[in-house]
């Protein structure tokens, strides 16, 4: 496998997490990475470059997130030391971060808002 599109500290700088550089890169970036390189490469849909890069960053953030177990910080308070978490307007898979629902986005093909929705169940019922 080639070489990671980003680093940990690039990661670092989108998302907090307690979890060391060595974690960062060898879990977080290296899944983003897999995905990236066996589902956005090579198909009838070419992404620049400079989008791949994107999406691979916002899948790791995506990943580092759920690592933490919080969810996505909504906003910090510095006096009395307050955090709110947003946790209301998210579904499952990389819908359950706004790290993830970005990738999803900056992926203009569709292919991972396919694969977010592949678990998707429906009811039809005839009246």
């Amino acid at each position: 496998m080639a070489d990671a599109r980003v680093s940990a500290l690039e990661v670092r700088e989108i998302v907090t997490s307690a979890a060391d550089d060595d974690t960062i890169l060898g879990s977080f970036v290296d899944t983003a990475h897999l995905l990236v390189d066996t589902y956005l490469i090579g198909g009838t849909c070419q992404h620049s470059d400079e989008i791949l890069k994107k999406i691979e960053l916002y899948l790791a953030a995506h990943f580092a997130s759920l690592s933490a177990g919080e969810g996505t910080i909504r906003y910090a308070k510095v006096g009395d030391a307050a955090e709110s978490y947003d946790t209301d307007h998210l579904g499952d898979g990389l819908r359950s971060t706004r790290y993830g629902q970005t990738a999803i986005m900056l992926d203009t093909c569709g292919i991972l808002a396919n694969m977010a929705s592949a678990g998707l169940k429906a009811e039809f019922r005839v009246v």
